[in-house]
């Protein structure tokens, strides 16, 4: 059995298709859902997001955002979003490298915490998908 999941991001509609399972991470923890689940209304983490379709698991980076279930659609509304192929390893782990940098620095004044905190969440979750099997 199988489920819509529409994915949509600032720059409009990511995704929207059939797919038997969907696994995100909301700020509660990671959650699986089904066809036919009950509805839910969450907050979205910085991680990967995984779906079956066909039979194959695809891999995606999530950045932050909020997930509804409803009607057996689920509706996430996302800051970003990429594919796992869409990555640049390398580039993710630099920007990792350079918001520990800043965020081991807590002495500079001109620093925006949260701006760097974001930026390695980011960074984390580009990573973490494109090691995904």
């Amino acid at each position: 059995m199988s489920f819509k999941v529409a994915v949509i991001s600032p720059r409009g509609l990511y995704f929207e298709k059939e797919v038997e399972s969907l696994s995100v991470k909301l700020t509660s923890g990671y959650r699986t859902f089904l066809s036919h689940h009950a509805p839910l209304i969450g907050a979205l983490a910085y991680a990967p997001m995984h779906i079956v379709e066909n039979g194959k698991t695809k891999f995606y980076a999530i950045h932050g955002g909020a997930i509804s279930v409803k009607d057996n659609k689920a509706t996430l509304i996302v800051n970003a979003v990429e594919a796992k192929e869409e990555i640049d390893v390398d580039r993710a782990k630099k920007a990792r490298d350079r918001a520990k940098e800043r965020l081991a620095k807590k002495d500079d004044i001109n620093l925006d915490v949260k701006r760097a905190e974001l930026a390695l969440a980011r960074a984390i979750a580009r990573i973490k998908t494109y090691e995904e099997n």
